[in-house]
C-alpha cells in the first residue's frame, strides 16, 4: 500500500529530522522538549508505518540506512522550504519577527527584563525567544529560523559563527543567612550545581570543579553536592537559603544590589567563562545587526550594582 503524507506521517518525520541533526535521540528529546522515550516511539512508528528501517541497528552513534539518508534530505528541504515560505509572508505583512535562541538563566534572568529597551528603540521590529542550550551552527540556525543565539561557557559550539563574546566573571554566593550559618565550624556546606552549564560539559560538576581548581575549596568539614538542569533552579535554590551557587555577574548583580546575594567567598572570581553571541553570517543584517549592536551596548552596561565583586563578608576560612 503506498504511504500517504498525512498529519501524523508529517509530525513523524519533523521528530525524524531533529534526530538526525540532534545525533542522539536524548539531544533530540532535549530539543524538542520531550522525553527520549518519546523520540524513540515517533521514529519506531515512522519505520513501521514505512515499511523499512531508517537507522542502523547496534551502531553506538546515529546512523542512517540509505533510505534514511534520502528521507532526510527530503525532510529537511521540506521543513526549510516551508519555514522560508512562512518568512517571506510574514515579511509581506509589513512585520518582522527577530528569533533569539538563549540559554534560559540569562534569558529568564536578564535579558527578558530588559528587552522593553530594545522594542522601544525599535517598535517595527517583533520579537520571539526561546530558552534553549543545545550547540547551533549557521546551518542548525538557518534550519530553526534562529537569527541570533546566546551560548555560555569557555568556548563557542562548534563551526558557530561568533559576531561578539562577554566575558562573565563567575563566583560563590548565597544568601545573607546562609553564608552566616555555615560560617560554624563543622557543618555542611552544601554546593548547588548547574549540571549542564553548556552542551559540551565533560560532567555534571564541571563549572564547580573549575573554579575549585583555581581557587581550592576555602571550607572545613563536609560538602554536599545539590545538582539541577538548569542554572536558574541552582540561583533560585541559593535564594531560598538552600546553599552556595556559582554565580554569573549579569544574572546576580540584581540580587547583589538589593542585598538577597552575598558573595560566599570574597574575591574568589574565576575568569575563562563567556558568553557567545552567535548569527547565521557577517555581518549581520536587519533586525539581528540592530539586536546584537543593542545587546552589545547593554552588556557592557551598569551590572545592576556598583561594585559586583565587592564582598561584604565570606566563608573562607584561614
Amino acid at each position: 500500500m503506498p504511504v500517504r503524507l498525512d498529519a501524523r506521517l508529517v509530525g513523524d518525520l519533523f521528530f525524524f529530522r531533529a534526530l538526525v541533526e540532534a545525533g542522539g535521540f536524548a539531544r533530540a528529546g532535549d530539543r524538542l522538549a520531550v522525553t527520549q522515550s518519546a523520540v524513540t516511539q515517533r521514529i519506531q512508528r515512522l519505520e513501521q508505518r514505512l515499511g523499512y528501517p531508517l537507522l542502523e541497528r547496534g551502531a553506538r552513534e546515529i546512523r542512517l540506512t540509505a533510505e534514511g539518508h534520502d528521507l532526510f534530505a527530503a525532510a529537511r528541504n521540506g521543513f526549510d522550504g516551508m519555514g522560508d515560505a512562512l518568512l517571506r509572508a510574514e515579511r509581506r505583512e509589513g512585520r518582522e519577527t527577530l528569533r533569539i535562541s538563549c540559554i534560559p538563566s540569562l534569558a529568564s534572568e536578564w535579558l527578558a527584563p530588559r528587552l522593553k529597551a530594545f522594542s522601544d528603540r525599535h517598535p517595527g521590529i517583533d520579537v520571539a525567544v526561546f530558552g534553549e542550550t543545545h550547540d547551533l551552527d549557521p546551518d542548525r540556525m538557518a534550519q530553526s529560523g534562529i537569527d541570533v543565539a546566546i551560548r555560555y561557557g569557555p568556548a563557542p559550539p562548534p563551526g558557530a559563527t561568533v559576531v561578539f563574546d562577554h566575558p562573565e566573571p563567575v563566583y560563590p554566593v548565597c544568601a545573607p543567612a546562609y553564608r552566616d550559618a555555615a560560617a560554624t565550624p563543622g557543618g555542611a556546606v552544601v554546593l548547588l550545581h548547574d549540571a549542564t552549564p553548556w552542551e559540551a560539559a565533560a560532567t555534571v560538576s564541571e563549572e564547580w570543579d573549575r573554579w575549585l581548581r583555581v581557587h581550592g575549596a576555602p571550607w572545613d568539614g563536609r560538602i554536599q553536592n545539590l545538582y539541577f538542569n538548569l542554572a536558574q533552579l541552582a540561583l533560585r535554590a541559593s535564594l531560598g537559603g538552600s546553599g552556595i551557587a556559582l554565580g554569573r555577574s549579569l544574572i546576580v548583580a540584581p540580587y547583589r544590589a538589593d542585598g538577597r546575594l552575598v558573595p560566599a567567598c570574597g574575591e574568589a572570581v574565576m575568569s575563562g567563562l563567556r558568553y557567545f553571541v552567535l548569527v547565521r553570517a557577517l555581518p549581520p543584517a536587519g533586525p539581528a545587526a540592530a539586536f546584537v549592536d543593542w545587546l552589545g551596548q547593554s552588556m557592557a552596561g551598569p551590572p545592576g550594582s556598583p561594585e559586583p565583586f565587592r564582598p561584604d563578608g565570606a566563608l573562607n576560612r584561614e
